[in-house]
């Protein structure tokens, strides 16, 4: 009996710590991502990692204050690896920003229902890209790995919350504007030499009425030069999605 009660202490706590993956990741914590499904998922894989724990020196205290505190620090660890994925497609919501400020798009947005917000149209076709390539290179099963790895790295109840794991974290959220920069600059950078262009021939000749030319004009620049980059874009996707793992599993290990 006694050996049952440390079996169910060890799955919920592995249970918690997968749920909190689970909401707070790109793509499966997404609301398009059913609610049923995600419970069911985090039972399945709790249930299948429980027998492969190494157990404590010490068994799990009985103290339910104990038990909370561990059962909070589970929760921080899924939401922090989470977080820090989330921030890729932070980068994404940037560029988008950007694009569509310059493009003229900012003036309307569409609901992204993965964000449960409204976002700009850039933002939402590039969310939706990155999404996909994140699926097709198995970016979700890289994920649930990455967490089960955890496991070992940091066994229940010892994980530590350490300053600099905090600035570390920190210092990816100013790497997110720096990247957003990096995935709008070829637009932008084309958008921007559009203006110049019609600013100058605005005043070569005044009788050009720009805000009726200039809409249509940036807002079709803007869309051919995303689909001439979106090969390039594709790339710094890869080597995105590459660091966030790698910084996840350096978070991981910095929380031992």
């Amino acid at each position: 009996m006694l050996f049952e009660a440390e079996v169910f202490k060890v799955f919920v706590l592995v249970m918690i710590r997968i749920s909190a993956l689970l909401v707070s990741a790109p793509v499966l914590g997404s609301a398009n991502f059913p609610a049923r499904a995600k419970v069911g998922l985090a039972v399945l894989l709790a249930a299948l990692l429980t027998p492969t724990i190494e157990r404590l020196q010490e068994p799990l205290p009985d103290e339910y204050l104990t038990l909370g505190i561990m059962a909070g620090s589970e929760l921080a660890i899924g939401l922090l690896m989470g977080f820090a994925m989330t921030l890729v497609f932070a980068a994404i919501q940037v560029a988008g920003e950007i694009i569509d400020m310059l493009s003229g798009f900012s003036l309307m947005n569409v609901f992204n229902p993965a964000l449960e917000t409204q976002v700009p149209i850039f933002g939402f076709f590039l969310y939706i890209v990155a999404a996909l390539y994140l699926l097709a290179v198995d970016g979700h099963l890289l994920m649930i790995r990455g967490l089960v790895r955890t496991f070992s790295t940091m066994p229940l109840g010892e994980a530590t919350l350490r300053p600099e794991v905090l600035w570390q974290v920190g210092r990816w959220g100013s790497l997110m504007f720096v990247d957003g920069l990096v995935i709008a600059a070829p637009v932008a950078g084309a958008l921007l030499l559009a203006y110049v262009t019609m600013g100058l021939m605005g005043r070569v000749v005044p009788q050009i009425h720009l805000f009726a030319v200039g809409f249509p004009f940036t807002i079709a620049l803007a869309l051919l030069m995303t689909a001439l980059f979106i090969g390039v874009y594709a790339e710094i996707l890869g080597g995105m999605f590459h660091r966030m793992f790698q910084g996840v599993s350096a978070l991981t290990q910095g929380m031992t």
